[in-house]
């Protein structure tokens, strides 16, 4: 095993990144940590990702592959195609249907306790310097926590939503037994990480409250975007032409339909603007509230808006490409300070962007200090209407305002930046781990 004041001085790492998604799952989650352990790796580092078999925003046949092809095993080793240095680790989990919030919340701890357990064998062999666990499920700071006792090694909390907080403001959690159990998980992962990282100052604020003010080990690290797999491009391409867009005004929404997600405002947009024949609305995505949203599209027969299926990651950057601009919105109830990834995807594209949101919440301040686009408050469809009939009508904005969010990703929020900025949290983990 390495001796603490070894790894101390060393610039090339052993990371371990513990995350429950991963390409070829589609989301935010999975995306973050490719683009960061793709740059990581670059720089020099040995990078192994610790995941489940692919289980989330897939075909479930793509999870029934590779159970046939694990058969009894616990785990799988492969490498990403287009990363072959980095190393993944794959465990056998189990498959949940997104509505089952009930097994999801158990499935919360049977993750943290196989993603270790499985692997353990594995891990002991391999030198691991310094872990980034990535919360939700906050759970994950147990995997983190037991490889540190098994290796010596200290870990990183990245804490990206606020749970239990989250869920609880949603209405999704209300059981007070609940409640009261994962505050108490949340404190202690706070307790037991070596460093915390937040995306917000509000975010900071939040958890040094957890921890009864002491925000010494909690660090605001903004998120990041891999500006070379998501730059501005042609509208002409194969996405669009297949659906039909190359000649129409494009407001997309592209992501997760989730609990936290406001479509109704979208679709209520879309309704005010419906005499203007050549904008058109895409929702790409699934989600919880993707029947629900279809349902009310149906009722407000219109013909103005279009849901695709979830696109891989190589296809996105097509969507915001097809785009003239892009949402991000969240429901009133959402008031726990998120910056969703999505808002950095777009402005990366150098197209508008156009937040729906509590505005009291760091994401607006975002879009306003890089100049972006716009933040209107959630719910605010008659507002999003009107921000939406402004660009349609000023291209020169629209172009300018993309320009300003694309110079303030490649300034600020880059892979290549954030990598940068990791790699002296880990060395600080390391120092105070001695």
């Amino acid at each position: 095993m390495e001796k603490r004041g070894e790894v101390k001085e060393k610039r090339k790492l052993s990371i371990l990144l513990i995350n429950n998604y991963f390409p070829p799952e589609i989301g935010a989650a999975s995306h973050l940590y490719f683009y960061l352990a793709r740059e990581l790796s670059k720089r020099g580092h040995e990078v192994t990702v610790l995941t489940g078999i692919p289980r989330y925003n897939i075909p479930k046949e793509t999870y029934n592959q590779y159970l046939r092809r694990m058969k009894n095993k616990k785990f799988v080793i492969e490498n990403i195609s287009d990363c072959a240095d980095i190393e993944v680790i794959r465990v056998r989990l189990p498959y949940i249907e997104r509505h089952q919030l009930l097994r999801r919340g158990v499935e919360h701890f049977e993750i943290a306790l196989k993603m270790f357990s499985y692997a353990k064998e594995y891990l002991r062999n391999k030198r691991v310097d310094v872990s980034l666990v990535y919360s939700p499920p906050i759970t994950l700071y147990k995997t983190a926590w037991k490889v540190k006792r098994l290796k010596d090694a200290p870990f990183v909390l990245n804490v990206q939503d606020l749970f239990p907080q989250a869920a609880i403001d949603l209405g999704i959690l209300k059981n007070p037994l609940l409640i009261r159990l994962f505050k108490q998980v949340e404190k202690k992962a706070y307790q037991l990480a070596d460093l915390i990282t937040v995306h917000s100052e509000r975010n900071k604020e939040f958890v040094k409250s957890v921890l009864n003010g002491d925000g010494r080990k909690v660090l605001v690290m903004e998120n990041w975007v891999d500006e070379n797999e998501i730059k501005p491009g042609d509208k002409i391409n194969d996405f669009s032409i297949k659906h039909g867009l190359t000649e129409k005004f494009v407001v997309s929404f592209a992501g997760t339909l989730g609990f936290s997600q406001d479509m109704e405002v979208i679709i209520r947009a879309a309704n005010e603007l419906k005499e203007y024949k050549d904008i058109v609305f895409i929702i790409v995505g699934n989600g919880v509230r993707l029947e629900e949203s279809k349902k009310l599209a149906e009722s407000l027969n219109l013909q103005n808006i279009r849901f695709i299926p979830s696109v891989p990651r190589e296809i996105y950057p097509l969507v915001l490409h097809s785009s003239d601009v892009s949402l991000a919105t969240l429901t009133k109830d959402v008031k726990t300070p998120v910056v969703p990834s999505k808002i950095l995807s777009i402005m990366s594209a150098g197209i508008p962007v156009i937040a729906v949101m509590n505005l009291e919440g760091d994401a607006p301040k975002l879009v306003e200090k890089a100049n972006a686009g716009f933040a209107i408050p959630a719910g605010d469809y008659k507002s999003l209407a009107e921000k939406i009939l402004l660009l349609y009508k000023n291209p020169e904005l629209r172009e300018s305002l993309g320009r300003n969010g694309r110079r303030y990703i490649e300034e600020n929020l880059s892979s290549r930046k954030a990598a940068e900025k990791y790699e002296k949290i880990f060395l600080d983990a390391l120092r105070r781990d001695k």
